[in-house]
């Protein structure tokens, strides 16, 4: 894919130019937004920038180890808004990143970077590389256009490697390019700690998402010819364990392990909305499906948020839409 529509060179030119800073990520941000925003923060701070780094509402706790987390301003904007330059990092529209109309409207430059498929050109710069395999290997790009004038740090690296290794699900996903790989090895030749991202992400889990995960497949469903698993977690089964729907990482893409399923969605009733995560083995778009619903994503890996309806009203929505999408790979 195309570049939209500013070269890397350009995005530098507009951090070289800013003064005082303010980066965002999506709003519950992965570990390839909040490890992009540290990165950036930690690579702006070097260049003597003064940088504001923000995320919104709340940070997991598997990304607590990201060196210089203590950074973030969680849910809070500054007293003062007074920035010429705001960089957003995977935000495929503005709101994605909250409510920062404040900060929008006053800053001189608005810069862009997603990989989003869909993404809208909102940035006065913008560079939205869908064939990147994450804003964490655009972002080590940019590094590199710096022609050897910054390199990543160790805890750069270490950063921007969780968004790497997040976003391609382990280097299982169909985005795990050459181009992905040679980006995660440079990486850890510039001392990426991989020991501790493995471990912290993917081989630690609390006790309570533990029996959450055994509620949700206990409850898993397959529709459709047992191509659709469907998943629903009401309100009632967070409050049996005293867990949140922020508790519920991996459990969206084990059903798609599932000989003959192609599609896998997690519907979680909130207080305010209900959300959906969705999964494709390979052969579907849940991107589009989750833009049926107002939502976006990747081929593969894409949610939407729903209001004003009960979350069985929701299931059955998106089980007619998914009907038609598995008609059509028969």
């Amino acid at each position: 894919m195309q570049n939209k529509a500013h070269s890397l060179q350009a995005v530098w030119q507009a951090l070289h130019a800013g003064k005082k800073f303010f980066i965002a990520g999506h709003l519950n941000p992965d570990g390839d937004s909040l490890g992009c925003t540290l990165a950036m923060t930690s690579l702006l701070t070097r260049m003597g920038k003064k940088v504001y780094a923000y995320a919104a509402p709340a940070i997991g706790q598997d990304l607590q180890f990201l060196p210089g987390i203590e950074k973030i301003h969680v849910g809070k904007l500054p007293k003062k808004i007074d920035f010429d330059t705001v960089i957003l990092l995977e935000c495929s529209d503005k709101k994605r990143g909250g409510e920062l109309d404040l900060v929008l409207n006053q800053a001189r430059t608005l810069v862009n970077i997603d990989h989003h498929l869909v993404s809208e050109a909102y940035g006065n710069v913008n560079h939205i590389d869908s064939g990147a395999s994450s804003t964490a290997e655009i972002i080590f790009q940019l590094f590199e256009e710096s022609g050897g004038e910054f390199l990543p740090t160790p805890e750069e690296s270490t950063c921007l490697y969780t968004g790497v290794v997040t976003d391609t699900g382990r280097f299982v996903h169909s985005n795990t390019t050459a181009e992905a790989l040679r980006v995660a090895s440079a990486l850890v030749a510039l001392g990426a700690d991989i020991t501790t991202i493995n471990q912290v992400i993917y081989f630690t889990k609390p006790y309570i998402e533990l029996k959450l995960q055994g509620r949700a497949l206990e409850k898993m469903q397959l529709r459709l010819d047992n191509k659709y698993s469907e998943i629903i977690l009401t309100r009632r089964d967070f409050e049996a364990f005293g867990a949140t729907p922020a508790q519920t990482q991996g459990i969206v893409s084990q059903p798609t392990m599932i000989p003959g399923v192609e599609i896998s969605a997690l519907i979680k009733e909130e207080p305010d909305k209900v959300s959906v995560n969705l999964r494709s083995r390979g052969a579907a778009d849940v991107s589009k499906l989750a833009q049926y619903f107002g939502g976006g994503g990747h081929a593969r890996a894409a949610g939407f948020k729903v209001t004003g309806k009960s979350v069985e009203q929701v299931a059955e929505e998106l089980a007619r839409k998914v009907a038609h999408v598995v008609k059509k790979l028969a």
